[in-house]
């Protein structure tokens, strides 16, 4: 799949060319060396004579042997190879000429200008995608930027944010502009540029899924709100974007603000979904309206979202109960309870994941939730300064029945030299070297269960019977103090 997606956590495919193109700064310019890992038949040897020079640090000599690998594959019409190496050899000559963005985005967007018209909407998703890794790596200078009344000239490194995002929006609206043509593409043509992910085709199987989930990572994206319009299109909970797919499906959203990114992303849910509704195999109607109601979770405003998501996602997992996508919705579910504290039934949701589908994504990502979940954690926290009446040591603590003890003397003035004022301060061969020593008083305390997984507060009594000097108190889930799987608190 093209886009990350929040809700099941994986992927089918992740541009290959984002590793070339994304190359704006010298440091990802870097990644050029990895070596290509799905090669055609024919090219594997001129392949390796790029990977080699680049590797060698020899751009040209890497320019070079692309250029016949450009000219047989345009002949051959193997055009997720062709765009790839034109991309790469982009790259090059950008590093080459001093890794300015601007002078890149030129060359690619020669490129499209002559390219067949099968290789335009991959090449403009990438272009778009290009924009974007340039907004994300100066998010700074964007978000500084106001709105001016003169319109921007060609530089878009001078480009206040809105004008950015109208861009990138435009060259992925051109990538979508043929849907009928790239709904008939099958995404395995274009498995040269696309590198292979953890999921099948059948989540996203046309060049129109693909192109369409790396649209919708743009209209997504939380930086969105800086371009907001004045009479912006605000998400209510209320509304179908957590409805049922019918509703959803029949929802005309009523706004002024028709270059929303909200209103795009829920236009294009709704043509993925017409798309894919009569389908033989659901799985890419499952996966989009899964991720559609992660979007309007993300999205939407109102004191009864988690009500209407948690709603939502139970109508899903019923329908869709036989289906591996069941438990990523299971997992979501879980995670809505999770941020409401009602840790067992999350905890009870995500198992029904993992017993279910446990080798899926979703199952997957239940079984991290449950040892989130059941994960044992604990810190002390007392006074500096112990004069009678002594103080407490409260323990911080859950999914533990015994907090253990070791109070190790040191000598004050020597730390104290050391430290500069800060005794609480200690580095890891300190810490070692504490371990060490031998102990001058151990003891444990029994502590209640906690039954609901949530951390609770144990005040435990301070030992009387320690001599007046400068102690370390050292406690642990462990009693042999072990550093695996335990938490040692200084």
């Amino acid at each position: 799949m093209g886009g990350q997606i929040a809700v099941n956590g994986s992927s089918r495919f992740v541009l290959d060319m984002k590793r070339f193109l994304s190359g704006i700064v010298v440091a990802l310019i870097c990644v050029l060396a990895t070596s290509i890992k799905t090669q055609a038949a024919g090219h594997e040897a001129q392949w390796k004579r790029v990977d080699d020079a680049v590797q060698k640090g020899l751009p040209k000599t890497a320019i070079q042997e692309l250029e016949p690998i450009i000219r047989e594959t345009m002949a051959e019409k193997k055009y997720d190879e062709a765009t790839k190496a034109i991309a790469r050899r982009i790259a090059l000559e950008g590093n080459i000429q001093g890794n300015k963005p601007e002078e890149k985005i030129v060359r690619l967007e020669a490129e499209i200008a002559k390219a067949p018209k099968e290789m335009v909407p991959m090449m403009e998703a990438v272009l778009g995608n290009w924009y974007w890794h340039y907004f994300q790596n100066n998010r700074w200078r964007f978000m500084q930027r106001t709105t001016t009344a003169q319109a921007p000239g060609k530089d878009f490194t001078t480009w206040d944010l809105p004008r950015l995002f109208t861009e990138i929006d435009r060259h992925f609206q051109t990538a979508l502009a043929s849907p009928d043509i790239l709904k008939r593409t099958p995404v395995a043509t274009w498995n040269e540029l696309l590198q292979p992910g953890t999921m099948p085709d059948k989540y996203r199987p046309t060049l129109y899924d693909f192109l369409a989930h790396e649209t919708l990572k743009f209209y997504m994206s939380g930086e969105q709100a800086g371009a907001r319009a004045e009479d912006a299109f605000d998400l209510s909970a209320d509304s179908p974007v957590l409805g049922s797919s019918n509703d959803f499906l029949a929802w005309k959203p009523d706004t002024t603000d028709t270059q929303s990114p909200k209103l795009k992303a829920i236009m294009l849910f709704q043509e993925l979904l017409r798309f894919h509704q009569k389908d033989q195999d659901p799985s890419a109607f499952i996966d989009a309206d899964l991720e559609r109601l992660q979007f309007g979770y993300n999205s939407a405003f109102g004191e009864n979202k988690n009500a209407r998501f948690k709603t939502a996602l139970k109508a899903f997992v019923d329908k869709w109960a036989d289906h591996e996508l069941s438990a990523s919705a299971l997992h979501a579910w879980a995670r809505v309870l999770q941020s409401e504290e009602d840790l067992v039934e999350a905890r009870n949701l995500a198992q029904r994941g993992a017993q279910v589908f446990g080798n899926s994504p979703g199952g997957k990502m239940c079984r991290n939730l449950i040892s989130e979940i059941e994960a044992k954690t604990a810190s002390v926290t007392t006074e500096r300064v112990w004069n009678a009446p002594l103080p407490k040591i409260a323990v911080h603590y859950k999914n533990l029945t015994e907090v253990y003890f070791r109070v190790v003397a040191w000598d004050w003035n020597d730390f104290l030299e050391k430290r500069h004022g800060r005794p609480e301060y200690l580095n890891p061969q300190e810490r070692q070297q504490l371990m060490s020593k031998p102990a001058v008083l151990e003891w444990s305390e029994k502590l209640p269960a906690t039954a609901d997984y949530k951390e609770r507060v144990q005040e435990l009594p301070a030992p009387a019977v320690l001599k007046p000097g400068f102690y370390f108190i050292v406690s642990s889930f462990d009693k042999n103090f072990s550093d695996q799987q335990n938490q040692v608190s200084f």
